[in-house]
């Protein structure tokens, strides 16, 4: 069955099929997530070019709805709102003398797919557009493959009809094909091995994206928005084991943002209102392993581009050009891990109040320091619940010596003299509440002092980005505001730096994974490319003793953007060539 949505009182006449015209670049248009005027602009635009007669036919795929019978006439109806609106967003943009037409192809479970008549407007030999709803993409692929509806849609794309689709319906787009996260894993576990639930695709597999879906490339959706990267870096890896070396590129899309596919061979016109991630594990030979029991990424230059207006990429040769001008060709050379001023042992950790293996190996350092006095410091930058919630960690750990609490601002805190402890903690939870102390001189100086008198210290979140060269006062996210905050951490001008005491050499970035930071540490090597960027997992640390620094638990992620090329997107996004990035698990030094 279809479903017509006229546009602009135009009537539809019936056409003869496509399945005779012939084959012309594919034109493929993945959108990370949402129905924003900008993309739907955009595929407006693109099938009004296709358009050689005076009326502009669109035809839109709600198959990632499914068919919950009870909600059958539901998805029926709100699909068909999706199409009104698709129609009038061509209509916008339609040149002068055409009308553009939307119509529903009703495809929500399989028998639809199966029956010839509920695909008959994707045979039509005047279509130009076609546009896949969002939803689920595993449901969406149950529905169409190997289906005549899928075979439509084929012929169709392949004389040159202009294809788009949104969050699923990007997904899709890609012959392997990401079908969400497994099990209960989530963005904080997406460096994780089999973090993500792929359909391959493998030879007649049905477990897959489109049967004409990019080859060249595996799509990821709402990839700003939702913390992803970590999730395509781990899939990239799992591709290039599963094809001897040869994995396909990594192409994350924003929401509200898309980009054209041409042919399957060039990613270019990045459209809407951020950014798209490119992931390259072949470019600079990527190697990489699964360390750990829980079996993290560990991998070595990884070439990461960020594409926005004004830059196409080869997916053949995995060149970016920006302004006809090739940029990013970069060796991946080795760097110097940072080092720390502190005269004892310096533990940066990304947020560990949430588990117990790094606190437990502080503790065991803090034990060994042949410290006449058995006493550690919890000094708070932000709040006493804070400070309380440490110290609790830290008794929990087994620290049976003397335990002392102090917050930056109540009572005699700035009376503390650090050289008579065994181990300081210097804690805070909110950069924004962090403000004040980070900003005061006898706080500085008390910090300092600690470094260097204290056998043992340990900074944690919002502190352990104090201690480095940068840091964002930007409030961390809640449970109203992760997807806005992740966007906006791609913004050039987000994080509002400020300076650092600089007792390590780089910066640093608590809770990457669980607070959908990546935006913040690519900004970080954009603002100082002579600077590492280091990226610590929430649960993870990174250990500064003797020898290179060690990754104690979780994830640490490096960027190094010494070689890289950086600009701000028209729309304020971060665009950058030739970032490389290195990932390290439990155990592993800090080297390249």
């Amino acid at each position: 069955m279809l479903l017509a949505v006229a546009v602009a009182g135009l009537t539809l006449a019936s056409s003869p099929t496509l399945a005779a015209a012939p084959a012309a670049p594919t034109v493929m248009m993945p959108t990370g997530g949402g129905y924003e005027v900008e993309t739907l602009d955009a595929f407006g635009k693109a099938a009004v070019d296709r358009a050689t007669d005076a009326t502009v036919d669109l035809v839109v795929v709600p198959s990632a709805y499914g068919d919950d019978l009870p909600s059958r006439a539901e998805n029926i109806a709100l699909a068909r709102e999706r199409t009104a609106e698709i129609a009038a967003a061509c209509t916008a943009v339609v040149t002068p003398g055409k009308r553009c037409v939307g119509r529903l192809a009703i495809l929500l479970n399989r028998q639809d797919a199966l029956r010839a008549a509920n695909s008959a407007a994707l045979r039509d030999a005047s279509l130009d557009g076609i546009y896949v709803l969002g939803g689920d993409q595993g449901i969406a692929m149950k529905v169409l493959a190997n289906s005549p509806a899928e075979e439509a849609m084929a012929a169709a794309v392949r004389a040159g009809v202009v294809l788009a689709g949104t969050s699923a319906g990007a997904a899709v787009e890609s012959r392997s094909m990401i079908n969400g996260y497994r099990g209960d894993f989530g963005p904080a576990q997406g460096l994780r091995r089999g973090s993500t639930l792929m359909w391959w695709g493998d030879g007649d597999d049905p477990q897959r994206g489109l049967v004409f879906g990019s080859q060249r490339a595996i799509y990821d959706q709402h990839f700003y928005q939702r913390g992803r990267f970590g999730r395509s870096l781990s899939t990239i890896a799992a591709a290039d084991e599963r094809l001897g070396g040869k994995s396909p590129v990594g192409v994350g899309v924003d929401y509200a943002t898309g980009v054209v596919n041409y042919a399957d061979r060039q990613l270019t016109q990045v459209f809407g209102q951020s950014g798209v991630g490119i992931i390259d594990f072949e470019s600079l030979g990527a190697t990489h392993r699964w360390v750990g029991t829980e079996q993290w990424l560990s991998a070595r230059r990884v070439k990461v581009n960020l594409l926005t207006e004004n830059t196409s990429y080869d997916l053949r040769t995995r060149v970016l050009t920006r302004g006809g001008d090739v940029v990013g060709q970069v060796s991946g050379r080795s760097w110097s891990a940072p080092t720390a001023a502190a005269g004892g042992v310096l533990y940066l950790g990304g947020g560990v109040l949430g588990g117990n293996k790094v606190i437990n190996a502080f503790i065991a350092d803090a034990s060994d320091t042949g410290a006449e006095n058995s006493r550690v410091l919890v000094l708070a930058a932000d709040t006493r619940g804070t400070a309380t919630a440490y110290a609790d960690k830290v008794k929990q750990a087994g620290w049976r010596g003397h335990l002392d609490i102090a917050t930056f601002g109540r009572g005699n805190w700035a009376d503390i003299d650090p050289a008579r402890y065994a181990a300081v903690l210097l804690v805070a939870v909110s950069p924004t509440q962090s403000a004040r102390a980070f900003a005061d001189s006898r706080f500085q100086s008390l910090v300092r002092k600690s470094l260097d008198q204290t056998p043992a210290v340990f900074a944690d979140g919002p502190a352990a980005a104090y201690l480095g060269a940068r840091w964002s006062p930007q409030s961390r996210p809640n449970g109203d505001d992760y997807e806005d905050k992740a966007v906006a951490a791609f913004r050039v001008d987000e994080a509002s730096w400020r300076p650092g005491i600089g007792a390590v050499n780089a910066t640093i970035v608590p809770a990457i994974n669980t607070d959908y930071q990546w935006g913040r540490v690519f900004n970080a090597v954009a603002v100082a490319p002579g600077q590492l960027a280091l990226g610590v997992s929430a649960g993870s640390a990174v250990r500064f003793g003797a020898g290179a620094p060690r990754v104690v638990d979780g994830s640490v992620v490096v960027i190094d953007g010494r070689d890289a090329v950086t600009w701000a997107a028209a729309n304020g996004t971060l665009g950058a060539a030739g970032l490389v990035l290195d990932t390290f698990g439990p155990g592993e030094t800090l080297r390249r």
